[in-house]
């Protein structure tokens, strides 16, 4: 796969793989023209696809001439209409594998100077896999190797299934394990202030998967993309062993908010409602309606920009609320109600 977001693929980048002798192999494919229609060139299409996406994801490069394996020269290809060959994939796929894919593929073409052009397909690695073809009587699961597809066997078939139902598990455990971490103050190393706390997190389902667990090279510049909740206190931000922490403190210098942001793409946002000056404790409801939904989407922008895909989880908790009441108007004013009940509560969603 070449290492880029999709959009900023050039001519330049093919010639580097041309240049530098790069073979095919688990995340390349090279094929001189697209597929035409047909069950001779549609089945042997639609089994790469599918091999890619329950593997590890990968680029199939259309329009250039290959010799065992490498690339010899950029042809391109020669067809009037570019939208209607790329809907014409695209439907080859949503018609002929299940289930569908998630994240979809992306299609990019580039032109050349004799008015032909390159098709780079890339499948990401899927999240809903395993999938199978399903064109007329085929019927079968391909995974790939760094030598081409393969049909899978029962223990490869019967382990991509095992594979799928242990994310969600893997998900769960992550955020519980931080969610202990934060009522048992194992995290000393932000020395957070005293308060009920709001914990989201952005899950990207690739940081679980066990493929692409360095996705995001830390650095202080990426504090811009990244903030903490609103805070309205001064703070900073640094590297830590997780990758990127940026924060923000109290008058005490002891932080009300941070946002963590993983190697792997995850992303821990917590702020803390410490007591009013009376004693008395409220979570500002309004507050956290529209600073959630201001910061998510920032975050998954940022996320976004390191080709990180759908689908992500989004995932709020209240962690020691017990005793809090909910604050309605302005973020410090009245509050009524009944006290909350129970020292912590979650709740997720899916994007």
């Amino acid at each position: 796969m070449i290492q880029k977001n999709i959009e900023g693929i050039s001519l330049d980048d093919i010639y580097i793989l041309l240049e530098n002798k790069v073979p095919e192999g688990r995340t390349l494919e090279y094929k001189s023209e697209l597929p035409h229609e047909g069950d001779s060139q549609k089945i042997p299409f639609l089994a790469e696809v599918s091999a890619f996406a329950n593997s590890v994801g990968g680029d199939m490069i259309f329009g250039v001439t290959e010799e065992n394996g490498f690339i010899k020269s950029v042809e391109g290809i020669k067809e009037d209409d570019q939208d209607k060959e790329i809907q014409r994939l695209e439907n080859a796929i949503q018609n002929g594998i299940e289930p569908r894919l998630v994240p979809p593929p992306l299609i990019k073409t580039v032109a050349l100077e004799n008015r032909a052009f390159l098709m780079i397909l890339r499948v990401p690695q899927s999240w809903n896999a395993p999938h199978r073809v399903v064109y007329k009587d085929h019927a079968k699961f391909y995974g790939r190797g760094s030598s081409g597809k393969f049909p899978l066997d029962v223990a490869q078939l019967r382990a991509a299934f095992l594979g799928s139902e242990h994310l969600s598990e893997k998900i769960h455990n992550f955020r519980k394990d931080r969610v202990i971490s934060l009522l048992t103050d194992r995290l000393q190393t932000y020395n957070l202030s005293k308060g009920g706390r709001l914990v989201l997190h952005l899950l990207p389902l690739s940081a679980f998967a066990g493929t692409r667990s360095n996705q995001i090279q830390p650095k202080i510049e990426l504090s811009k993309e990244f903030p903490p909740l609103p805070s309205s206190l001064g703070g900073g931000c640094k590297l830590n062993i997780d990758g990127l922490i940026t924060y923000a403190l109290d008058r005490d210098q002891k932080v009300l908010s941070y946002c963590q942001i993983f190697r792997s793409g995850i992303i821990e946002s917590v702020a803390v409602f410490p007591p009013r000056q009376n004693g008395e404790l409220v979570f500002p409801g309004p507050w956290y309606v529209e600073n959630i939904l201001k910061i998510s989407e920032k975050y998954l922008t940022g996320l976004f920009k390191f080709s990180i895909q759908i689908p992500i989880y989004l995932a709020i908790s209240f962690v020691d609320i017990k005793g809090y009441r909910l604050g309605l108007g302005d973020m410090f004013f009245h509050s009524e109600g009944e006290l909350f009940d129970r020292g912590k509560f979650q709740e997720s969603c899916r994007f």
